[in-house]
């Protein structure tokens, strides 16, 4: 990534912890901003196919966003070839078309701070996957431990007694959603070799995106803005998608998946502050308070196990 020089920053563990941790701080917003959207959209709860036209125009704008960085800072490394075409699409069909086909669909049956919570399930699917696919990137019993709290706190979360029970087309959804997700960091990571971090990031979304708008306007959807309010809160969600991604995919091209996805763990923290924030929810109940200090606790045990190994930076 040009826009940073240095490859020693990159894997500098100040530098890694407050871009993970700013990159999450927007994802954490996106959560109440979507469910506002639909309101400012006009999009029914049960209009599939008008939030795919929504998730799409969003991400499919932030592509066009991060290409024009690219093509302004490093032209050539912005060139797609016949080559980047399997792996670029492969990687824009798990971390955004299906991870927000998902997830879009089950946000309307939860609740803003709920469904940030269950996002950590990010986190854990991409430590496991990148123990299976990254021999250096080995599963220790304090990345065990650190999942095993925030799997705790999911549980508590889903059947805690102001939490609610278990819902296939709410919670299922978005765990189903975050699954997808952390499939997209592993093959980020593996794709990434030979390629420009900006580029990946730009094409893939590209991909995705368009292939959500082209579902949604295959399905009959319609997207009509209520106002300058709305087409404002759609360049926010896709500029903020565009700087995350590009952020992120430069963090996963230079460190451990696990390192980086680790972070992840702090979006149910930020979700929950935003959607307090923006949507009025409670988030001072025993039960989520519980929760989300199970779940933060994780990130702290997975951490620590980074602060043991000398050189568990790149694979």
């Amino acid at each position: 990534m040009k826009l940073i020089k240095n490859d020693k920053i990159k894997t500098a563990p100040l530098f890694v912890g407050a871009a993970a941790v700013f990159c999450t701080l927007l994802w954490g917003s996106a959560f109440p901003c979507i469910k506002i959207g639909y309101g400012l959209f006009g999009i029914a709860p049960e209009d599939v196919a008008s939030k795919l036209i929504f998730a799409g125009a969003r991400f499919f704008l932030a592509g066009l966003i991060v290409l024009a960085c690219g093509l302004f800072t490093d032209r050539r490394s912005m060139k797609l070839t016949r080559r980047d075409i399997l792996p670029v699409g492969t990687l824009g069909f798990f971390q955004t078309f299906l991870q927000y086909l998902l997830l879009y669909i089950g946000l309307v049956n939860v609740s803003g701070t709920r469904s940030s919570i269950l996002t950590s399930v990010s986190a854990f699917g991409s430590v496991l996957l990148s123990a299976v696919f990254f021999r250096s990137d080995r599963l220790t019993a304090r990345k065990l431990i650190g999942c095993a709290s925030g799997i705790a706190g999911l549980i508590l979360m889903n059947f805690g007694a102001d939490g609610g029970g278990f819902s296939l087309q709410g919670d299922g959804l978005v765990i189903l959603s975050n699954l997808s997700g952390a499939a997209g960091n592993v093959i980020s990571k593996r794709v990434s070799n030979g390629r420009s971090p900006v580029q990946l990031s730009a094409w893939q979304l590209i991909f995705g995106g368009g292939a959500l708008l082209l579902s949604g306007l295959i399905t009959g959807g319609r997207l009509i803005p209520d106002g300058a309010g709305a087409v404002f809160l759609l360049l926010y969600l896709a500029a903020m998608a565009g700087v995350a991604f590009m952020i992120w995919t430069m963090l996963l091209f230079h460190n451990s998946v696990s390192r980086v996805a680790v972070y992840t763990l702090l979006i149910p923290v930020f979700g929950s502050m935003w959607s307090a924030i923006f949507l009025g929810e409670s988030i001072f109940t025993l039960t989520n308070l519980i929760s989300l200090l199970l779940v933060c606790s994780g990130i702290f045990i997975v951490n620590y196990s980074f602060g043991t190994r000398k050189k568990a930076r790149q694979q």
